[in-house]
């Protein structure tokens, strides 16, 4: 997973933590985090562990605690109505795409939507699914990390060693609660 330098300065505004606070807590001075939240270095990675263990350590929690293990998925070539089948029986609005034992993308009711104008009996999954929409995680992820990915996805999946094990939607985060 890629984490940027907004998702780092997001995480640290939701704990509440000034860039001195941060910067103290880490070893490091507030202008090094203001240059980092600014993009205008490229940071160690020593470092970037250091902000994401602890901006994470929060809750304690990991995505294996709080995942849907073993989700429903639709393989690549598969048509798109096969998809639109799982989803009504499953009460999903989502399904990972698979290409053998391979995460390829995600379809989502929205890419469906998008789409109603073809044949949904004809049409494949890989024709209108989302290859971008298909964040994945390591199992032992902090949850506090993934939190921020919910602004702009719709789901979360969560592999062990490059295979998939399970989903984490937002209504997964309600279990925090």
């Amino acid at each position: 997973m890629i984490l940027t330098t907004k998702d780092l300065k997001d995480l640290r505004l939701r704990f509440g933590l000034t860039q001195a606070e941060l910067a103290t807590e880490i070893g490091v001075t507030q202008s090094y985090i203001a240059r980092l939240e600014k993009g205008s270095i490229d940071p160690k990675l020593s470092i970037v562990k250091k902000i994401v263990d602890l901006l994470t350590g929060r809750t304690g929690k990991i995505c294996s605690e709080i995942m849907s293990p073993e989700p429903v998925t639709i393989a690549a070539r598969d048509v798109v109505s096969t998809a639109v089948s799982l989803m009504q029986e499953n009460n999903y609005s989502q399904l990972p795409v698979l290409r053998g034992t391979q995460v390829v993308g995600i379809i989502t009711e929205w890419d469906i939507i998008q789409n109603l104008q073809h044949n949904l009996h004809e049409i494949s999954v890989q024709a209108v699914m989302s290859p971008s929409g298909a964040i994945m995680v390591d199992e032992n992820t902090s949850v506090d990390v993934i939190i921020p990915l919910f602004e702009n996805y719709q789901a979360v999946l969560v592999q062990n060693q490059g295979r998939l094990q399970g989903i984490i939607t937002r209504s997964d985060l309600l279990k925090l609660i």
